[in-house]
């Protein structure tokens, strides 16, 4: 126990930086969507008039407030402080973990269990550490989900066993496909070097030859010029 807590404490120190880049894009993503509604209520303000206005003024105030209220949770003391929490939970959650499943497709990861818990986290949005015990992995990402308490906790961290995760019929059926594509790629590819090395050798033997033959045949000839001038003198 004494020993996963040093390593779980070591896989947060060793991907700080990681998580910390997960954790400001969780709340980047939220100050774009809130910024795009702002754009909205901006533009109805100028499109419309009298009482509708007044509410989208006020909605606009409202909603410059909530950007306000995100841009704390960039501060890099607000990270550190969510941070030590996790390295506070994490190895207590740690065993707990053993009883999940884990499923995976093309486009994400799904968490369950026999009770209540069941997370999706895209792949887009997640990123695998690979981690200090043996066989494990530390998954962290964030869902699109809207949880009461996904503010102050924004990021999910699962450990699993890469050896018991599953795969979906169609994802298996991708896996296998691309396997067997790579492997024809590269058969194909050593019957090419094959054919050019053989190729190779044939042009270089018959150039061997061809230029042993003419410079014998010009040797000689020349041989023949030399004695028939010795026979005229």
């Amino acid at each position: 126990m004494k020993e996963n807590q040093e390593n779980i404490e070591h896989d947060l120190e060793y991907y700080q930086s990681g998580v910390k880049q997960l954790y400001l894009k969780t709340y980047q993503k939220y100050l774009m969507f809130l910024l795009v509604i702002m754009l909205g209520t901006a533009i109805g303000i100028g499109a419309v008039s009298s009482f509708i206005r007044w509410l989208l003024v006020l909605a606009i105030f409202i909603e410059a407030g909530i950007v306000i209220y995100l841009f704390r949770y960039l501060r890099t003391e607000t990270f550190e402080v969510y941070f030590q929490q996790i390295k506070e939970q994490l190895p207590n959650e740690f065993q707990k973990m053993s009883l999940i499943e884990i499923q995976e497709d093309e486009q994400a990861y799904y968490f369950s269990d026999n009770q209540e818990l069941f997370v999706k986290l895209k792949k887009k949005n997640s990123r695998n550490f690979p981690s200090k015990i043996r066989q494990y992995t530390l998954l962290v990402g964030f869902t699109d989900e809207i949880d009461k308490n996904k503010l102050e906790q924004p990021l999910q961290f699962f450990y699993y066993d890469i050896t018991q995760i599953k795969h979906s019929a169609n994802y298996k059926k991708e896996i296998l496909k691309n396997t067997n594509f790579v492997a024809k790629r590269k058969k194909r590819r050593i019957n090419t070097a094959i054919l050019t090395f053989i190729l190779l050798v044939l042009v270089g033997v018959f150039v061997y030859f061809g230029a042993k033959t003419y410079l014998e045949g010009d040797s000689r000839t020349l041989y023949e010029k030399n004695v028939e001038v010795s026979l005229r003198r």
